[in-house]
This record gives structure tokens, sequence and C-alpha cells, in this order.
């Protein structure tokens, strides 16, 4: 069986700095995001900021010890994204494909000049993303053994992330979204649906910290007045479209669910 890992380096942070449990490691990053966004909303007017700015800020809060570059949000489907670098693979005599991230990619909305942010608070957006990979670095890990030529179930993996994270146009039922969220696993092995829903889950608590951070930096002193409009939409877009705090819970009670499942099938194996 070929076995494919990650090689990552410049994605987290030294581990006597975020050392301790998931919830500890979660407040360390709301921390330095909220000293962040602090930060950034003191050197910049409006809705702009300069890459200049953002770069030093997040350097300076990081240790200068994570590689992340800017680059300009090509694609109109998203305000901004982040990225593993991914620099290529290596293959042993073992078969043990490796795959090489150093740092990060961050997308955001950028002038003509590429000198400057458009929307400071889709990169605080991004920051958050940032901070929730480095401290906690097993975001980084890539679940990609399972799916080793099985093109049916990653085409499948890949629709089911859609369903939790992309798919946010019109408002979610959630007895709807369920339905169709197990309809689907139940075509999946449960390992598959485990790495997968593994995955979701991580990517919904970001954007739960990601979304509240950027309100948060929004309604920040005066930007309460001049921005109310945008936090009063923000918001009716996450209580009808994006329901992430609801499909966070399905997917911990789905999960937990199909771990049971294959630990039984797993003990049936070993008749016991």
């Amino acid at each position: 069986m070929i076995k494919i890992t990650t090689k990552s380096t410049n994605t987290s942070l030294p581990l006597q700095i975020i050392k301790g449990s998931p919830k500890q490691r979660n407040k360390m990053a709301s921390r330095i995001s909220r000293q962040f966004y602090t930060k950034l909303l003191s050197v910049s007017n409006g809705n702009s900021c300069s890459i200049k700015d953002f770069c030093e800020n997040l350097n300076k809060l990081l240790h200068n010890k994570i590689n992340f570059g800017i680059f300009k949000q090509e694609n109109p489907k998203y305000k901004g994204s982040i990225k593993h670098n991914i620099t290529g693979t290596t293959c042993n005599s073992n078969g043990i494909i490796s795959l090489l991230i150093d740092g990060y990619k961050i997308f955001l909305p950028l002038d003509k000049n590429g000198q400057n942010i458009t929307n400071k608070f889709t990169a605080i957006h991004e920051a958050r993303h940032l901070f929730d990979h480095v401290f906690n670095p097993k975001t980084n890990q890539y679940r990609l053994q399972n799916l080793y030529g099985k093109i049916d179930f990653e085409s499948k993996k890949d629709y089911l992330s859609d369903m939790f994270l992309d798919k946010l146009d019109n408002p979610v039922n959630m007895k709807k979204f369920e339905k169709s969220v197990k309809e689907l696993t139940d075509t999946m092995p449960d390992d598959i649906t485990i790495d997968a829903l593994q995955t979701i889950r991580n990517r919904l608590k970001s954007e739960i910290n990601a979304y509240g951070d950027e309100m948060r930096s929004m309604a920040k002193g005066f930007g309460l007045f001049y921005n109310f409009p945008e936090i009063i939409i923000t918001k009716i877009f996450l209580n009808d479209n994006a329901k992430f705090k609801q499909k966070l819970k399905f997917a911990n009670a789905l999960l937990k669910e199909k771990l049971e499942s294959a630990r039984s099938t797993h003990r049936q194996s070993l008749n016991f």
C-alpha cells in the first residue's frame, strides 16, 4: 500500500510556545489575533491597509518563524483565502510519498499597484485562519493515504467538504442538509468519511473563529457605526446560509457515529 505523508516547514511555532490542550491553543490563537487586528486598525484608515503594515505586524507576532506570501485573490468566488505553499513531492524506495509544504499563500483583495489590501477586514479574517494553523500543527497534515487511486471516493470527499463549507449561496435547511450528507457518506467507506469529517471539523472551527474576529474588528471603536450594515449582512449570512455552528455540531455527531462503526467492524474482524 502506498502511504502519503506531509513534511511541513515554517508552518507552526515551536512546541514550547504552542504547547497545551486544543482549548488552550485556541485561546492562544484568539489572543494573538486580537493583538494583531487591534494594531492593524490603529495604523490604517478606512477599509484598506498596506501590505507592508499587514506583513510587519504578522511577522512581529509570529517571531518571524512562519513563511507566508501575499497574492491577489483572483477567484471571484472568494473575498480571500489561505492555502499551504506546496513546493513539491518526494518518494522513497518503500513507496512513501511525502508532500512538501513550506509555509502559506494568503490570497487577498489588492489594489492595482499591489501595494495595498482593499479590505482589511478580509485580511483580518484570513489572518485568523493563519493563526489557527500556526497554533494547531495537526491541521497542516493532509489526510490522503486512504484515497490513493480511488478517484470516485476522492470526488465524493471533495463534494462533502463543499456541502459543509462552500455551498453557501442559499439558506440552509438543516434537516435536509443532514439527510443529504448521510446519504452521501453512506456510499463512502468509514475510514474515508472519518478523515473527511476530521478535516471538515477543523475548517468549520476556523471559519467560526475567523468570522467572529472579522466582525469584532469591524465593531471596534467607531467601526460599529461605520460598519453596522456590513456587520448585519454578515450575521444574516452566517445565521441563514452558512450555519457553521450547527454544521459543526452535526459533523461531530456523525464523526462519533462513524468512529463507533469503524471500531465495531475492526472488533468483528478480530473475532472479538
